[in-house]
């Protein structure tokens, strides 16, 4: 009877792999408007949803910056588990999402809404906070949902709250109920949090 085989098991290690590179400098992350500014450097003139994570050091300078998401032009898919995986293999403290609305709206969605509190949930798991969630145009207009009071953590003093030292642009905001620019609801089955959709 032939000697039975042992089975071999992989032993791996798990690394990041630089993607490219984006001029900022070692600016410190001070409120929406510089998140924003950021985004508009990266996604400005895209005609989909793109869905951006920003990972953040202790001092809120930038660790790396993650394309979690590319959808179509009016659809993108975002997993919590894997704005999770970036944040975690980065080191990051913290973390703050950008996508845009291609539609020109910033006004946040219920359910742009609803992707923010799951991943301010799932952060605490791991004791990383999601400091802020901004929505850009690419006509340069752009809503912070800190700013609107949706995201409520344990950061102290609360970052931002006011935008620091920034005027922004005036802008009309409408009613977000059935707004165009939205993150569907996923499975709610799921561990970390639905496979949500962007849609607009």
């Amino acid at each position: 009877m032939p000697k039975e085989q042992p089975t071999r098991i992989d032993i791996v290690k798990i690394q990041m792999v630089r993607d490219g590179t984006l001029e900022y400098g070692k600016k410190a992350i001070k409120g929406p408007q510089d998140l924003a500014e950021l985004g508009q450097k990266m996604i400005q003139d895209t005609d989909r949803e793109v869905f951006l994570l920003v990972t953040l050091n202790t001092r809120n300078h930038i660790n790396c910056i993650n394309v979690v998401s590319i959808g179509t032009i009016n659809t993108a898919l975002v997993a919590p588990r894997e704005v999770m995986k970036v944040a975690i293999l980065s080191s990051a403290s913290g973390i703050a999402c950008i996508h845009n609305h291609p539609s020109g709206d910033p006004d946040p969605s219920s359910d742009d809404i609803q992707i923010t509190n799951r991943l301010v949930e799932c952060g605490k798991l791991f004791g990383i906070d999601l400091i802020d969630h901004v929505i850009i145009t690419g006509d340069g207009q752009y809503e912070s949902l800190r700013e609107k009071g949706f995201i409520r953590n344990h950061i102290d003093p609360p970052l931002h709250q006011i935008r620091d030292q920034h005027q922004p642009t005036p802008h009309p905001t409408r009613n977000s109920k059935n707004h165009p620019d939205s993150i569907r609801k996923g499975d709610r089955n799921e561990t970390v949090g639905p496979i949500c959709t962007l849609d607009h």
